[in-house]
């Protein structure tokens, strides 16, 4: 894969084959992938949160049908 230099800047290389303008730019890709990472896992957390959010609701649920039940068991 041949590689060119830009004239006007160095930031950047045109692919040969491709002919396309890509970055050389290590450092902005890193930080790229990291801030991709990040940004994954906060929607990891964010589907966690709201499963623990319906477990609770179900527990809410279901201690107050036993808590229902039992007291018509005293009456």
């Amino acid at each position: 894969m041949a590689k060119f230099a830009l004239e006007d800047t160095n930031k950047y290389i045109r692919d040969g084959d491709s002919k396309a303008i890509v970055s050389n730019d290590r450092n902005a890709l890193a930080a790229y992938n990291a801030q991709r990472e990040r940004l994954q896992q906060m929607k990891s957390y964010g589907t966690e949160i709201c499963m623990l959010k319906d477990e609770l609701t179900e527990i809410k649920s279901m201690l107050k049908q036993f808590l229902n039940n039992h007291e018509g068991r005293k009456a």
